[in-house]
This record gives structure tokens, sequence and C-alpha cells, in this order.
């Protein structure tokens, strides 16, 4: 039955991330040849500030998440009411500190981008941008975090992939129609809304004894405070970057941001492709643990391990040869920026490699509810990434910026294999380093053949898009193939599992 759900949440996640891949790729090239590439960085700056602003969140979606588990697990419906009834309580007064925040946001942000746009549009897209997140702090959390406790986040998936097909066609119509930005993210926000109809009529539908009003169980989010201080450490690694060049460069912050947001906007549908991975898995684990079958966590970890490292070295290895090439085709009506930046696109590869390779061990991590034991690395990750990245902003400008997460991710990222085989799956480290290093070793090789085949100038989607396949077969021939050659084993259990999830 685990693998059952698991593998509904992974393949919805997929789908997810497919759908925001496209999205993500599609509505920003609209946003630019419409509005222009200081519209664009502009929407992409309030967007980060409004990351920063989620810290009202509090750390309560993961901590009631964890809470869940063991009730869900023994099915004790009145603990389940208890947690349910803390996370809306919670969930409700981080929505009016959300909503507090957004106000002085609203009044403060056109200061920080010397006057490059009109303040009435900066204010109003605030208020647009902002909305979606109120949404979710005042309504949708407290049944997010049930299904995707009981992992059930396939269901949560589904609908928000339904959402942004809406948003990116309402958007683009809309554009077509030479609508005003404020009113276009207007109207495609409201699509979002959809969201919380959908998943508010199933959980009501499937779950008949919730009770949101229950005496609240506050003490089984213990670990909420600790879970905040790991979503601001996320939140300052990932978001450091967009708010450090609006306030440092001045009166060209926008355009800068708009050329981190062209490159940015691969790595998030990457990273959000390789995050999808653990979303869908991590409730498994999850119950697996709070069961204490180690076997069971052992034999598993290792199969999800193995076919992760394959997944994600065959990206990285499309990713370091196609991103420069894609970035070319995609900006090359815009003339008000160069976008086209080499070592801009080997930064943002090297940092969604080590993004992205501690995924196996932090979705162990996170499964376990190992906040509190590991908040001092995660503090330091913070240190890291602010002090390299304020010491290089005045001279290198967004390269000096991203050095500053390659390092702060290379940190965490090392330090997290080396915790998971300390504390949670002894054994694990020789095997996990030997799958990295090996892939490693072979993704080296593939972009550096890649590069030098490929034309990393082109003006054309379709001949990138063929490119794009060759590379991307290459890529999956030899990285499928040095894992057979060294775990052959490990491959055929792989695919055992897999028919045996398929058949069910």
């Amino acid at each position: 039955m685990r693998s059952k759900q698991a593998f509904k949440n992974m393949t919805a996640n997929l789908l997810l991330q497919a759908v925001m891949l496209f999205s993500g790729i599609v509505l920003p090239r609209f946003f630019m040849e419409a509005y222009g590439s200081s519209v664009n960085g502009m929407i992409t700056s309030v967007n980060q500030f409004l990351m920063y602003l989620g810290l009202a969140e509090a750390g309560v979606g993961v901590a009631s998440t964890v809470a869940l588990y063991k009730p869900l697990a023994e099915e004790n419906q009145r603990e389940i009411n208890a947690v349910l009834s803390a996370a809306r309580r919670y969930y409700n007064r981080s929505g009016m500190l959300f909503l507090g925040m957004v106000l002085a946001l609203i009044f403060l942000y056109p200061f920080f981008i010397s006057q490059q746009l009109e303040a009435s549009l900066v204010r109003w897209m605030v208020i647009v941008l902002a909305s979606s997140t109120m949404i979710d702090y005042f309504f949708l959390g407290k049944y997010r975090v049930l299904l995707n406790a009981n992992q059930e986040g396939y269901i949560v998936a589904l609908v928000q992939a339904a959402a942004a097909v809406i948003n990116m066609s309402v958007s683009v119509l809309l554009i077509y129609l030479g609508a005003d930005v404020v009113i276009v993210k207007a109207v495609a926000t409201g699509a979002y809304m959809l969201r919380l109809f959908l998943i508010r009529a199933y959980v009501k539908r499937k779950y008949t004894g919730l009770d949101y009003h229950a005496e609240p169980n506050d003490k089984a989010l213990n670990q909420r405070n600790a879970a905040l201080l790991h979503q601001v450490v996320g939140i300052i690694v990932n978001n450091t970057d967009v708010v450090m060049l609006t306030i440092c460069l001045g009166r060209n912050s926008l355009l800068e941001v708009s050329v981190y947001g062209v490159y940015n906007l691969v790595v998030y549908a990457v990273n959000m492709l390789l995050t999808s991975f653990s979303n869908g898995l991590s409730a498994g684990f999850g119950e697996i643990i709070s069961r204490g079958e180690k076997k069971a966590l052992q034999e598993s970890y290792s199969d999800y391990e193995y076919m992760y490292m394959i997944i994600f070295f065959i990206i990285i290895a499309c990713m370091g040869i196609l991103l420069l090439p894609f970035v070319s085709v995609y900006t090359i009506k815009m003339t008000d920026v160069n976008y086209v930046r080499p070592m801009a696109a080997f930064l943002f590869s090297v940092i969604v490699f080590w993004q992205n390779v501690r995924i196996p061990s932090m979705t162990i991590i996170s499964a376990a509810g190992h906040f509190r034991q590991t908040k001092r690395q995660a503090i330091l990750e913070a240190v890291i990434n602010i002090t390299i990245s304020i010491t290089l902003v005045w001279g290198l400008g967004m390269s000096g910026v991203l050095l500053g997460t390659v390092f702060s991710y290379g940190y965490r990222s090392l330090e997290m294999i080396f915790y998971t085989e300390k504390y949670l799956l002894p054994g694990t480290l020789k095997r996990s380093l030997s799958r990295i290093i090996r892939n490693a070793l072979a993704v080296t090789a593939l972009i550096a053949s890649g590069i030098y085949c490929i034309p990393q100038s082109m003006n054309s989607f379709v001949v990138w898009f063929l490119y794009a396949v060759t590379a991307g077969v290459v890529s999956a021939v030899v990285i499928v193939g040095i894992n057979y050659l060294f775990e052959p084993e490990g491959f055929r259990e792989l695919m055992e599992r897999l028919k045996r999830i398929i058949k069910k």
C-alpha cells in the first residue's frame, strides 16, 4: 500500500512539475516581450520578497504534517482532530501576521527599486501577488497538511496542476488582448481559487470524522519553532540573491533581476521536478519510521536513492549542456540587457547540483522530524550564504551572490549526507558517496563533450529541441549504463519494485 501511494504521489508531482516547467518558461517570455525586462524583474523581485514574508507560516505546515504521521498510522481520530485544530489556529495567526507584513511591503517596496517603475503599479502588483498566499493561510493550509501526511499529496498536486494550466491560458489570452499587467496577474491569480474549493470538497467527502474546532493539541506542534528555523534558512538561502540584487545594484537592479529570473525559471523548474520525489515519498518514510520498521526503511531508502541518483544526474547533464543555448533562444528578441552569460549558466548548474544532491538525505531527515537536531547546521548554511554574497556582490554583481549560494549549498549537502549516516541510517555513507562520485564523473565528461558538440548560441526552439532530445538520450544511456554496471543487483531490485507497484 505504501509503495502504491508513493507511486501516485510521485507521478502526480511529476505531472505538476511538468506543467509548472512549461508555464514557468512560457509566461515570463510573454511578460518580457509585452511589458519589458523591468516589469519582469519587478514581478520576480516581488515574489522573492513575498517568500521572505512567508516566514509568517512559522513552520506550521511541516510540524503539523510530521505530527500527523503517528495518529494517522494508528487511526486515532481524536488525536488527528486535535492536531488539525491546532494547525488551523496557527494558520489563522500566521495569516494575520502575513497580512500586516504585506501592508508594510506595499509602502516600502517602491523605495527599494529607486523609482524605476511607477509606485502605484508596484503596489498593486504586491497586493495581487500576495493574495494567493493569503488564501493558503486562512483556508487551504489545514486541508493540505492532512492530505500530505496521509500520503494523498497527489490530490493537491493534481488540483494545482489544473489551476496552473488555467492560470497560464488566461494570462496568455489577456496579454494578446493588450490588458494591463496588473489585470493579467489579478485575473490569473483568481484561477488559484479553484484549489480551495476542489481540495476542500475532497477532504469533506472522504474524511467524515474531522473536527477542525476540537480541543487543540498545541504540544503536538512542539517542533514548530525548529521547523520554522529550517524554513527561515531555506528562504534566506533560496531567495537572498534576488533581494540582494534588488537592494544593492541601484538603478539597474530590475534589469539584473530579470536576467537572474530567466536563468532561475529553469533552475526553479528543475528543482521542483527533483523535489517532487521527496514530496511524494516523505510521508511514506514517516510512516515506516513511526512504526520502527528499520529493515524496510533501509531497503526502501536504498532503492529510492538509487533511482533518484539516476534521474538527478541525467537532468544535471542535460542542464549543463543546454542551459545557455536555451537562454540564447528564449531571449533572442530582448535587447535592453544582455541575457547570454556563460558564467551565470555555469554557476546556476553548480547550484542545482549542490541543492539537489542532498534530497535523499533531506527526505529522511524531514520524515524523521529531526528539525531541532539539525538547526545549528541550518544556521551555518545561512551565515555562509549571506557572508559570501555581501562580500562579493559589490565587485562581482550577480556572480558574487551566486558564489555565496554555491558555497552554502555545498557545505549543507555534504553535512546532510554525513548526518544521515551517523544518526538515521548507519552504513549508507560509503554507498551514497560512491553513487555521487561515479555519476558526477560521468556527468562532467558528458557536459564537456556536449558543450564541444552542441552550439551554445541558437536562434530556433526547434533546433534547440532536437539537440535537447539527443543530449537527453545520450545522457540517459550513459548514466543508466554506468549505474547498472556498478550495481546490477540494485537495478534489478528497483525494476522488481516498480513492476509490483504497476501491477497493483
